[in-house]
């Protein structure tokens, strides 16, 4: 899990953020969490990478052309898949691409940190999922499949709600099964970004009583809430 202490931010200090508190550090604070947030589902692709074997890994072209030789029980990951472009049509570029020879099908899957999805961004990569299993299907014959795949999320009616229903639960993974497909340990994962968990809340909270007037209103609301007890 990426630091908050380690993330830039928006530094416009006309940003939402600040019309939203009126309080020019907070704003610029909040930015600095949402930075961190995105960093975040960047940093997990890449933890996915990582841990796979690098005996299952390709890439699109070599797994396409058979320079690697397939056995009937081995499969090929590939992370960020690339489609070529066509005559009128710009190339794609996905998350990760599983090709099972000994099932003869070619998973597409979109990966992400979170369950709530930017709808538009969201009917953008389904296409490109589309486009890049329709791409590889037409070439070796497999069937085709895509998904989407929030990391953190247990629930698969949660991900098609957060989606707002752009597509359905055949189409929704858990972060657990995808960990079972790139052979990973899922738990290991989540509990190694969960380990900055308490450095990131507790900079949050010595950000905050940095500021003189969020330091007084805490003050005021713990005398207040000490007043009422007694």
């Amino acid at each position: 899990m990426p630091r908050i202490s380690e993330s830039k931010g928006r530094g416009d200090e006309n940003s939402g953020y600040v019309r939203l508190f009126g309080n020019v550090d907070v704003g610029l604070l909040i930015s600095r969490v949402q930075a961190t947030v995105i960093r975040a589902g960047n940093e997990l692709e890449k933890i996915l990478e990582e841990k796979t074997s690098h005996s299952l890994k390709s890439t699109l072209d070599e797994a396409l052309s058979n320079q690697i030789p397939l056995t009937p029980s081995q499969k090929v990951i590939v992370f960020r898949p690339s489609m070529p472009a066509k005559s009128g049509s710009p190339g794609v570029t996905g998350d990760i691409l599983i090709l099972d020879n000994s099932l003869k099908s070619v998973l597409v899957i979109e990966v992400k940190d979170g369950d709530t999805f930017d709808t538009k961004k969201a009917s953008g990569e389904l296409e490109s999922m589309k486009k890049i299993s329709g791409y590889v299907a037409s070439i070796t014959g497999y069937a085709s499949s895509y998904y989407f795949c929030s990391f953190n999320q247990e629930d698969k009616e949660a991900i098609v709600t957060g989606a707002k229903g752009r597509f359905g639960i055949e189409n929704a993974m858990t972060g657990r099964e995808l960990c079972e497909l790139l052979e990973i340990d899922y738990d290991q994962i989540r509990e190694e970004r969960n380990m900055l968990q308490s450095e990131n809340l507790e900079y949050f909270l010595s950000e905050l009583l940095q500021n003189t007037e969020i330091r007084e209103i805490i003050e005021q609301m713990l005398q207040y809430e000490e007043e009422e007890i007694e």
